[in-house]
């Protein structure tokens, strides 16, 4: 089967959850035998291998709030030959792209979260979205949660809640004792509640706070950790053997995100997988529907620091973190197993593009 996977960007060019999960797919179903193309923005043509599958480049003139603008990239999608599509949004001018093309491929959508921070555009491009959503043969979804509570999703007939998932070959604890410390990781910005954390850890000024994952308010967390007199270490670039270390050694995985960007936090499954349970915030999304209160670790309202300080409090006490650590490794491995869950998207494209061929 010819698959062609639609998205800005892909791991190891850029590191994120959405080209990570690309990637990490895509791996999948090249080694399944399919032929893969991930088509990027970047310069049109240039091409390149990556993990066993093709990663393509559409023409890009440059990026507008993070979306890429792209005149060429419907006449590539007319052209390139595939059995199925899999678009990844938010990337509205892919969506564009797709609804002005005249590809007779048939296309599957990932949808990973809502355009929030852009919303002022939303009356103008929401009918757009509906429309190509609509037409799709298939709308995944990573959790019920967001399913449930997105204006764009619901009343559709057409989706199927496939999470996000971890490499459990991978991510597993390896029997060593953990370090005390707490563990943030995820790109430093406004959304992941990183004033939030830095407010509560000033209640903690012994207790060590490792943060992962650098950008745009790092220079905000260094002047904070000086000010507070924290005892916080920031690695901003770690290899994928140190984040697996940080993880396992971790007392517990802090995601204090304060908004709806945060879809689905996928390294509380990551951090879960290792047998590391989590604090992580009631947001009308994904996020308390992986980290389960009082089972896999702890969830408390966002943009609250007391609250976040006291869950902080109660994690470093032994016996409700060992409580909590073998939940989180019984759902991690029940529900969150990528493997079984790429299988279940390989699926569901086969019978998108074989059909066409039926």
């Amino acid at each position: 089967m010819k698959v062609l996977q639609v998205y800005k960007d892909v791991h190891p060019a850029v590191k994120g959850g959405i080209e990570r999960y690309i990637h990490d797919l895509s791996a999948f179903l090249a080694k399944r035998g399919h032929d893969v193309t991930v088509l990027v923005a970047g310069r049109e043509g240039r091409s390149s291998e990556v993990s066993g599958f093709r990663v393509l480049e559409y023409p890009c003139l440059c990026r507008i709030l993070s979306n890429p603008v792209s005149p060429g990239l419907g006449a590539m999608l007319s052209e390139i030959e595939a059995d199925v599509a899999h678009f990844h949004v938010p990337l509205p001018s892919a969506v564009m792209a797709r609804l002005l093309s005249d590809s007779p491929t048939p296309y599957a959508v990932t949808y990973h979260s809502d355009i929030v921070r852009q919303a002022f555009l939303m009356p103008l491009y929401g009918p757009f979205l509906r429309r190509f959503l609509k037409r799709s043969s298939r709308v995944l979804v990573t959790s019920p949660v967001y399913r449930d509570t997105s204006r764009w999703l619901r009343g559709l007939r057409n989706t199927e809640v496939v999470p996000i998932g971890a490499d459990l070959s991978k991510f597993r604890p390896d029997g060593a004792k953990s370090e005390d410390y707490a563990l943030f990781v995820g790109r430093f910005r406004s959304y992941k509640g990183i004033g939030t954390l830095l407010e509560a850890w000033r209640r903690f000024p012994e207790r060590r706070l490792v943060m992962v994952g650098g950008g745009p308010l790092e220079d905000l967390v260094r002047r904070k950790r000086a000010d507070y007199g924290l005892n916080l270490s920031i690695e901003t670039d770690p290899d994928d053997g140190r984040l697996l270390e940080l993880y396992r050694r971790a007392s517990f995985l802090v995601l204090p995100s304060t908004r709806r960007s945060e879809a689905f936090g996928m390294v509380q499954v990551e951090a879960m997988a290792c047998g590391t349970p989590v604090i992580s915030t009631d947001l009308p999304t994904g996020v308390p529907w992986v980290n389960r209160n009082g089972e896999t670790g702890i969830v408390v309202p966002p943009g609250d620091p007391e609250a976040l300080a006291l869950a902080v409090e109660r994690l470093f006490a032994p016996a409700l973190r060992s409580r909590l650590s073998s939940g989180a490794l019984g759902r991690a491995r029940s529900v969150f197993d990528s493997q079984k869950l790429f299988e279940k998207v390989e699926g569901i494209l086969g019978e998108i593009g074989y059909g066409r061929r039926d």
